[in-house]
């Protein structure tokens, strides 16, 4: 009780570093040293660096400072619940697996390859070292499977060995990665396990929809196909549901057939990309309700990571687009900056 009381009170301490509309129209306007010193980068505008390193300089220093958040809320946290935070996580050093990959399926020099990797705590890092020395991707899911990103690993190999192809070993990462997830809650006790899987199942359906819909209409996959790279558990979109829409035809009907509160919500939606964002301010409207109502710690504390991370992707828009400087119009539309804000 005393873990969970103070966990809850942790959480909603950090919840103050969260960044409101207001204050991501005054970080746009800022003094650019300023706003690079605000989020431990300090004179990354003066080091003279290329747009890749550039890149990769901002997206290692926000990774680093979300990382160093997690490691506060995992202190009091033990078992599954500690589990499913650390899981969570392990989505960062995914960005690395796909690097690797990448790098192996063209060629890539090895120092090219690491360059591109992000340094990761140890918690959740892979052994980097040893898999640019692999030879191939089959051999560098091989041991993979040796650590504890095996699951994953094992079900991209046979993939690779059936298609051997990008697209699919790519699919397979992200579908195996959030049935993991699901794993980890469903291993919680009763009183994490409920509002756990309802604010994961909210993250599945964010990523669900805006693949079912590049899936079906510009890949131009099978339903059949389609359905095979859904994560079948969403909190709105199940897997029932699921079957039905991947047998739709345009994106007007496969909106219309999905349930409230989700038709209302997407109603307005005319393309791929408005139908993502809408269905990231609905993820973020379910995380903050999370954060301030739920009463499971772990749920609070794996909404407030949500949250954080969404903060950090704009905010690594609008660092990257200030010191490149970029138009403020293109800054606006990366950052999300015109969005319409729905109350908790």
């Amino acid at each position: 009780m005393s873990s969970q009381s103070y966990l809850k009170a942790r959480a909603s301490v950090m919840s103050g570093q969260l960044i409101d509309e207001d204050e991501f129209e005054s970080l746009l306007h800022a003094p650019l040293p300023q706003l690079e010193g605000q989020f431990g980068l300090e004179g990354i505008s003066d080091r003279g660096l290329s747009p890749a390193e550039l890149n990769r300089t901002i997206e290692r220093g926000l990774i680093n400072q979300l990382m160093n958040e997690l490691s506060i809320l995992l202190r009091p946290l033990n078992g599954a619940a500690r589990d499913s935070l650390i899981y969570w996580s392990r989505k960062f050093e995914l960005y690395n697996l796909k690097a690797l990959i990448r790098g192996k399926l063209n060629n890539l020099p090895y120092d090219l390859i690491r360059e591109s990797l992000h340094i990761l705590p140890s918690l959740i890092s892979l052994p980097h070292e040893a898999l640019l020395r692999t030879e191939n991707v089959p051999e560098l899911l091989r041991q993979l499977e040796r650590t504890p990103y095996e699951a994953i690993a094992r079900q991209a190999r046979q993939v690779y060995e059936e298609k051997n192809e990008s697209f699919s070993l790519d699919a397979t990462i992200d579908l195996r990665y959030h049935a993991g997830l699901l794993k980890h809650a469903q291993s919680c006790d009763p009183e994490d396990q409920v509002p756990l899987l309802k604010l994961i199942g909210s993250l599945i359906d964010r990523q669900n929809l805006p693949w079912l819909l590049r899936y079906r209409l510009n890949y131009q996959l099978s339903p059949t196909e389609t359905y095979y790279l859904m994560i079948p558990s969403g909190r709105h979109i199940h897997s029932e549901l699921l079957k039905q829409l991947v047998n739709m035809q345009g994106m007007p009907q496969i909106l219309e057939a999905l349930p409230a509160p989700l038709d209302s919500r997407l109603a307005d939606s005319d393309t791929i990309m408005a139908v993502e964002l809408a269905m990231t301010e609905d993820l973020n409207h379910q995380a903050r309700r999370c954060l301030q109502f739920s009463p499971s710690a772990v749920t609070r504390s794996l909404a407030y990571m949500m949250l954080r991370e969404m903060d950090l992707r704009r905010v690594f828009a609008i660092i990257q687009g200030r010191v490149l400087t970029l138009d403020e119009r293109l800054i606006r539309q990366a950052a999300d900056l015109d969005r319409e804000v729905t109350g908790v």
